[in-house]
């Protein structure tokens, strides 16, 4: 894996684009699902007609339900243009593109004007930026004065075991994740006020296990049609076990942050 910065963002939309990553994670690709985005929108208040950025966007599963379920309208930014143009297709066979559009961009160079946006959302993805405090300064230019900041990710709480690294981190890329007060320091260094989080950790469990199961099931038909699986998804029980323990004791978890921009 390359150690600079356009390397590793490089490394993590490859590894976004691959099709097994949705066979592991789902289409949402972040613990928790539909119904964590559902939670986090509704703790930034989103409604018809907001203005939302959804930052590393993916194949704009979250976008697609914010326009559909709360009638915001919805831009969504991805570093990978594979990614990005898998979205659109997505999203014209949904019949949303009147609500929807993507863009092809970096969180930490949004391609967006001053003050344009209500809402910034960014699941499972800040502890993924080479530079997540000039993320979060951009995600804060972007916003209207009052507008709000949601965020979904993976918090640390003491050193990852190579294990952990193995099962979640080459797939989610969560070499970057911090403890929940590093991500609300962050939150309050970039300019925000009234920050709150809420502990989310059951989530990244079940991912965990389903992640486990999934794999299990990829190895079985790999082995059956004679494919290979790339290294990195190739584990034995003991590691996924291991992996396991490590969340269950309280070494990682998943939690959810709203902070809003002072007016």
């Amino acid at each position: 894996m390359s150690t600079t910065p356009q390397g590793f963002k490089g490394c993590c939309a490859g590894l976004y684009e691959l099709p097994i990553t949705t066979l592991l994670l789902g289409e949402s690709h972040h613990p928790g699902g539909a119904q964590l985005t559902r939670q986090l929108a509704e703790s930034v208040l989103v409604g018809p007609d907001t203005r939302v950025l959804d930052v590393a966007c993916g194949r704009g599963t979250t976008a697609r339900l914010l326009a559909e379920e709360f009638g915001a309208q919805v831009t969504g930014v991805d570093y990978s243009d594979l990614i990005v143009q898998n979205a659109r297709r997505a999203t014209r066979a949904a019949g949303l593109e009147a609500r929807v559009d993507f863009r092809t961009g970096d969180a930490e160079h949004l391609p967006c004007e001053d003050a344009s946006i209500d809402v910034v959302l960014c699941e499972c993805a800040l502890c993924t930026f080479p530079d997540a405090p000039r993320a979060l300064r951009e995600f804060y230019r972007v916003l209207k004065p009052g507008g709000r900041l949601g965020i979904s990710d993976i918090v640390v709480n003491r050193e990852m075991p190579a294990a952990l690294q193995t099962v979640v981190g080459h797939v989610v890329c969560i070499a970057g994740a911090r403890s929940a007060d590093g991500y609300l320091e962050l939150i309050d260094e970039a300019g925000f006020n009234t920050t709150r989080s809420r502990n989310a950790s059951s989530a990244l469990l079940e991912m965990m296990t389903r992640v486990e199961q999934r794999l299990r099931l990829a190895d079985v038909i790999a082995q059956l049609e004679t494919l290979e699986l790339p290294d990195d998804l190739t584990h034995s029980a003991e590691t996924l076990d291991e992996a396991r323990s490590f969340i269950t004791a309280g070494g990682a978890g998943y939690a959810l942050f709203s902070a809003r921009k002072p007016r």
